[in-house]
């Protein structure tokens, strides 16, 4: 499975893919507000947990790898994963390859995904969460036109220390209102 954007495509994990996705979880800047760079071992296992995913039916977990053509090395991972079925709620997070930072490519690629998650997946709500120092994050979030629900007190335990997140959601009425404002259609 693929999807195109402007500037990016999100494909599906294979397992050539080790390398860039070890060079990448392997650089410190990439786990300041998240866990801590993962093992060697750790690495395989997660690439194994995301092409696995990909054999899920109906698939309710989707892991792309971001990639910048013409070349077709991961540069990023998105995550889309539906987490309260009753009330029709997904969730969306990234990562983008530090050398990337800066160039609009969580942005780009988050949009497209939630405006496919609203149009495939009767969608009614879509969540995000992050550290709450990660401004980075938080502006991609309001570039979406996800509102902040809230702030949830020391629920991450990083460095020995525990960390408040923040909660965005955008609703499908609210994205189909807002969606074209976004400059990226």
């Amino acid at each position: 499975m693929e999807l195109i954007t402007p500037r990016l495509k999100l494909r599906d994990f294979v397992e050539a893919d080790f390398q860039a996705l070890r060079e990448m979880e392997s650089r410190p800047e990439m786990h300041i507000y998240e866990r801590i760079p993962p093992s060697v071992e750790e690495s395989h296992r997660s690439l194994e947990t995301l092409i696995s995913n990909q054999l899920e039916v109906p698939r309710t977990t989707f892991r792309f790898a971001i990639t910048i053509p013409p070349q077709n090395t991961v540069r990023g991972l998105f995550k889309l994963t539906r987490e309260r079925e009753a009330i029709r709620e997904w969730e969306v997070g990234w990562a983008v390859h530090s050398d990337e930072w800066g160039k609009g490519y969580a942005t780009e690629a988050a949009w497209f995904v939630i405006d496919w998650a609203f149009r495939e997946f009767n969608v009614h709500r879509i969540v995000a969460f992050c550290h709450a120092s990660n401004a980075a994050s938080v502006r991609v979030m309001e570039k979406l036109s996800m509102q902040q629900d809230g702030r949830l007190r020391e629920t991450r335990w990083l460095n020995g220390e525990w960390w408040d997140e923040y909660v965005y959601a955008i609703l499908e009425r609210d994205w189909l209102k807002n969606k074209d404002h976004g400059g990226l259609v």
